[in-house]
């Protein structure tokens, strides 16, 4: 008899723990999956993430020489109270940082001055001082940060896109901007983010 009910009693018993075991594995934090969805993105500055005409055009009247590092310094501290941010572009930026991906900027323009502009753009879009980048070299440059996303309005942007390997997205440039060279949307079969000129 003894030894019957040391047989019963052992399952039994073994059943007995089985909620507690699973309410202790269910109550232990697990880790979450590491994400790896997050990305480099680069936009482009004027036209792309603003409508910077007026700074160019407040450079033009400074009597300093087109291009000149005095004429950037003026264009590179122009923007704030003159230029115009682009909408459609800020909405994309802002999911790329809701998503957690690194924005950078990658712009043509001089660099003399470019803390103002550093600045602007922090201000603005809440992008890092230290990933706006000025150079003409922008293949280059998206290459080196391994930007996989590259957003500009210029035939050129999505050129650069494309020979650094990544995908080139066009913002459309707005009519009124006072550039109006290599702006053939589509010509690359790109993405075009449309109603986006504004």
């Amino acid at each position: 008899m003894k030894s019957l009910k040391k047989h019963f009693f052992r399952p039994f018993g073994l059943l007995m723990l089985l909620p507690a075991f699973l309410f202790f594995a269910c109550a232990t934090p697990q880790k979450a999956p590491l994400d790896n969805s997050r990305i480099n993105v680069g936009f482009d500055c004027d036209d792309t993430l603003i409508f910077s005409t007026p700074a160019f055009e407040i450079a033009d009247k400074s009597g300093a020489e087109p291009y000149s590092d005095a004429w950037w310094s003026v264009v590179n501290s122009s923007d704030e109270g003159n230029s115009i941010v682009k909408k459609a572009a800020k909405a994309i930026l802002e999911k790329h940082q809701k998503k957690g991906d690194q924005i950078y900027v990658i712009t043509s323009r001089g660099e003399t001055g470019g803390g103002i502009l550093r600045n602007y753009l922090n201000k603005t879009f809440g992008i890092k001082k230290e990933n706006v980048f000025f150079t003409n070299r922008k293949a280059d440059k998206i290459r080196e940060l391994d930007i996989k996303i590259y957003y500009g309005d210029s035939d050129s942007d999505i050129e650069a896109a494309m020979d650094a390997g990544a995908k080139g997205v066009r913002i459309l440039r707005s009519p009124r901007s006072s550039y109006q060279s290599k702006n053939n949307p589509g010509i690359y079969n790109e993405k075009i983010i449309p109603n986006s000129e504004e």
